[in-house]
């Protein structure tokens, strides 16, 4: 099947491969930035949730926090008054007080806690005494009987100083008179313990709404619920028949990832996510550790994942637009380009059948464009690497016969030479011996006519004989010193490049001196290339020789003799044919001092083959 398709999209023109690699590109850009425009969104529109969710829920135990801790401060404002106390006890537990007395602790002692229910909100505020033959006053005072059915009856005796909070209380009167002691459903109750003397204790009770403690409890909202989770573990404030009707206390747990509400951690607001009932929800709740109440509200936000993939699709509809406008530009231009790209053929055709001096002319597409100055560039290149190629096989040729004509019946000479040096061993001349034996080693240097290349050490020691002629030749004696490093002996290098710089040295340097001196030789590495530097303690030049003979090196014409000798310049040229154009001879002087000539080779040898 891949095989197929690759024969087909082979088969295809460049017009028609163009727009399927255009179709190819767009779908899976097309994906992937709804994919990111998804994600984007998504994270967007629950990030806004969340934050509306922690600042609704916060603002929402804020004032839950405000009431509670106004009726707590209420209720024990009433318990420090000293007086109160006092005369509460006694009208309770004095049997004989006269009915006028009795009126004046109803309508002035108890007014205290009428003006607590004066408060907006407060429903009732009440005390509930533990004393047998109880007088009650209506509704204020009552036995303790009369709370048997409310939440925090059991608790009387264990709830602590500070008082606690019930919700959903039950206070409904089974018995007796005042009917309505009942104060109605969904109410929270504040009781203190209060303790009027050692024989008479009770629970003093403050009554509201819960939707007062609870803002919006009790009510229905838009999207969502908010409801609590009481110090019992009930859940209040849902309502029968609402959006929530059937939600348990194990549903919002499993919301939250914990295993009961006792696991609840942490101060401030959880914000969880999840889905309940098929629905997708979130959760936001917090803890008021005093109280132990878990205050929770559940946003569905289904209608806000319908308005995030309506946006997804509004924007799947603009990138589809925009892709069809591409398109149809794409087709334009590929039309246009083809101009160019025959001309470019065509140009290409003909330098195919041999005309390497065709050049594409200047196209209208920049990219196109760019690409035919290119390949003219390197069609140039071609033709001087020809140019080149051609020079370096002349340059060949003439070191060749320049070679040969220096050989006439050389094998005869050094045969000759060879004989003479038998003779003045013979009879104990060894200085002519050794000088004979240098000269014939030189000779034998020179046959080797095949060979372009020589390893270092063969070329020193082609210049160590040459300076034991030298000596021979003046009245002074030249010493070598030198410092080459091991690895650089073996490498490869030009045939006679020492020795022509060693004799400029003499020739220009050193011919005018009377006494005994020194050429130092030098080779080493550094990175990638071997440097081997010649320097003479001469006469040197100033500056303006200097440079004249820097030119004379790029120019081809330093260091040549009328005798037909090889030159600074033969040498630059030559290396740099064998390894490349940053290599060659670089040289320095100051005038009275020395001449340093340092050649820079290439460390792997570079292509000997092309060697002069």
């Amino acid at each position: 099947m891949v095989k197929k398709l690759k024969q087909t999209y082979a088969k295809q023109t460049l017009y028609q491969k163009v727009r399927l690699i255009i179709l190819l590109f767009s779908i899976p850009s097309l994906v992937c930035m709804a994919i990111i425009s998804l994600v984007v969104l998504y994270q967007s529109q629950i990030s806004k949730i969340r934050d509306e969710s922690v600042e609704e829920m916060g603002r929402r135990f804020d004032d839950m926090k405000y009431k509670m801790n106004t009726i707590e401060l209420m209720a024990k404002t009433v318990w420090s008054d000293t007086t109160f106390v006092t005369e509460v006890g006694k009208a309770a537990m004095d049997g004989s007080l006269r009915e006028y007395d009795r009126y004046l602790f109803q309508t002035h002692t108890l007014s205290t806690l009428k003006v607590i229910t004066s408060i907006s909100e407060v429903q009732n505020a009440r005390l509930h005494l533990d004393y047998p033959g109880l007088r009650e006053y209506f509704s204020y005072v009552y036995s303790m009987d009369r709370a048997k059915d409310s939440l925090w009856y059991a608790d009387r005796e264990s709830l602590p100083s500070g008082g606690a909070w019930y919700m959903n209380s039950t206070d409904e009167q089974l018995y007796g008179t005042y009917s309505n002691y009942f104060v109605g459903k969904n109410r929270a109750s504040f009781v203190i313990p209060v303790r009027i003397n050692n024989s008479l204790t009770g629970i003093f009770e403050i009554i509201l709404p819960m939707n007062a403690v609870v803002p919006d409890l009790y009510e229905d909202m838009d999207g969502g619920d908010v409801f609590l989770i009481d110090s019992q573990e009930r859940l209040l404030g849902i309502e029968e028949g609402s959006g929530l009707s059937g939600i348990t206390v194990q549903d919002l747990t499993e919301l939250m990832g914990i295993a009961s509400v006792q696991d609840f951690r942490g101060e401030g607001v959880r914000i969880c996510q999840g889905q309940w009932n098929g629905r997708p929800v979130v959760l936001s709740a917090v803890r008021d550790n005093d109280s132990g109440i878990l205050l929770m509200q559940l946003t569905f936000v289904g209608e806000k994942y319908l308005l995030i993939a309506m946006e997804i699709l509004g924007i799947l509809f603009m990138e589809i637009i925009l892709i069809l406008l591409l398109f149809k530009a794409i087709n334009g231009i590929v039309k246009h380009l083809l101009h160019d790209f025959n001309v470019f053929t065509m140009c290409i055709r003909e330098v195919g059948e041999g005309n390497l001096n065709v050049e594409i002319p200047r196209l209208e597409q920049v990219e196109v464009n760019l690409v035919a100055e290119e390949y003219n560039r390197m069609l140039g290149r071609v033709r001087e690497l020809m140019e080149i190629s051609i020079h370096r096989e002349v340059m060949v040729k003439e070191a060749q016969l320049k070679s040969l004509e220096k050989q006439i019946n050389s094998h005869f000479l050094y045969n000759v030479l060879d004989s003479i040096k038998m003779m003045a061993e013979v009879r104990g001349i060894y200085n002519v011996s050794d000088a004979l034996l240098a000269l014939g080693r030189m000779f034998r240097y020179n046959l080797q006519i095949d060979s372009h290349s020589v390893t270092l050490q063969e070329e020193i020691r082609y210049l160590e004989d040459y300076l034991k002629l030298c000596n021979i030749r003046y009245d002074f004696y030249i010493n070598l010193s030198e410092k080459i490093e091991v690895p650089v002996k073996t490498l490869k290098v030009p045939k006679v490049i020492l020795q022509p710089i060693a004799e400029n040295s003499i020739a220009y340097g050193l011919d005018e001196l009377t006494e005994d001196t020194t050429i130092y030789l030098k080779a080493y590495v550094k990175g990638e290339c071997c440097y081997i530097e010649i320097t003479d303690m001469g006469k040197g030049m100033d500056e303006e020789q200097l440079e004249k003979v820097r030119e004379g090196i790029e120019n081809g014409t330093a260091g040549d003799d009328s005798s037909g000798g090889i030159g600074l310049s033969n040498i630059h040229e030559r290396i740099r044919l064998m390894y490349g154009e940053p290599y060659g001879v670089e040289i320095y002087s100051k005038e009275g001092c020395y001449t340093k000539v340092v050649l820079t080779i290439r460390v792997d040898g570079g292509r000997p083959g092309f060697a002069v």
